[in-house]
């Protein structure tokens, strides 16, 4: 199988870039014939109106352009305009292609400008679009992993108790099943608030206190929090990130050690220069490990 060189915007790219310059060429080959023509008759009229001046009046400043020669002049350089006062008058050929080549210069200066700058602008419009794409790709990737993993932690759990409630109906079981519930109905919460915003690709960057973004969390998992320790270090540290982001990224790891801890959660709060370093950890209770999609949720989150 070859190798794709070209990815799909440099594809895109150089076909409009090659269209608009044959488009532009067109333009210019017809605008150049025009302006030959024009310069032509009137160089013409000119150098006319210049030889009836001169054979009345022999000491009349001439243009660069028409000469006067005592004999014919040789080659192709020089056009004879009339023979007046017994000479002369020659029409300097090489004027006229200069006024053409300065024309042809000017169009392709011009030309070059507008290409080079439709270029640019097309090329940053169409990666930014294809990085939204992208983005809501990854997204959407993302989401479905979130849905997967939390209704298989649901039905795992469930399955247990199932058990529990067969084997002997009491009371623990009952708990367990609320509180896995309660749980999943806040996982589903963040979900579909999360789909909510799908549509905005683009990220609001502001300053996000973590404090207080680890604090509301921690406050949302009260219930699941009883008869466990939560030692929480939390320091005011302000970094600069999409609010959604971080708290659906801290959202999946506090969940993830309320549901696998036994007793104990730590969590602590530094910096190390101009890096933000959040440490949570916890002590590991009978629950069955994860898959490790939390962490790469989060992790996607706040790259």
């Amino acid at each position: 199988m070859k190798k794709n060189f070209l990815t799909f915007e440099y594809r895109v790219l150089l076909t409009f870039t090659l269209l608009l310059a044959v488009g532009l060429s067109a333009i210019n080959l017809v605008a150049l014939l025009f302006f030959k023509y024009h310069i032509e008759s009137q160089i013409y009229k000119e150098a006319r109106l210049y030889a009836e001046l001169y054979k009345h009046n022999p000491n009349v400043k001439l243009p660069s352009y028409i000469k006067l020669f005592d004999r014919l002049p040789d080659g192709d350089r020089y056009e004879i305009i009339g023979f007046t006062n017994g000479r002369y008058l020659s029409l300097d050929r090489e004027y006229k292609e200069k006024k053409i080549r300065e024309f042809a210069l000017i169009l392709l200066l011009w030309d070059g400008v507008l290409i080079l700058s439709i270029m640019l602008l097309l090329y940053f419009t169409i990666v930014k679009y294809i990085k939204k794409e992208e983005y809501l790709k990854k997204y959407l990737h993302i989401l479905m992993l979130t849905i997967t993993h939390k209704l298989g932690n649901f039905l795992s759990v469930q399955r247990v108790n199932i058990d529990l409630i067969k084997a002997k109906c009491n009371i623990k079981a009952v708990e367990r099943l609320e509180k896995a519930y309660i749980l999943i109905e806040k996982d589903f919460k963040f979900t579909i608030n999360t789909l909510k915003n799908l549509e905005n690709t683009e990220k609001e960057i502001k300053l996000v206190n973590l404090k207080d973004v680890i604090g509301n969390i921690l406050s949302i998992f009260s219930e699941n929090l009883q008869g466990k320790k939560v030692y929480a270090d939390l320091k005011d540290i302000r970094i600069k990130a999409d609010p959604k982001d971080v708290e659906n990224a801290f959202f999946n790891l506090i969940e993830n050690a309320v549901k696998f801890s036994r007793k104990n959660i730590h969590i602590k709060m530094c910096r190390r220069g101009k890096t933000a370093v959040v440490i949570i950890k916890n002590d590991v209770g009978n629950s069955d490990s994860g898959a490790g999609v939390g962490i790469e949720i989060a992790r996607f989150l706040l790259s």
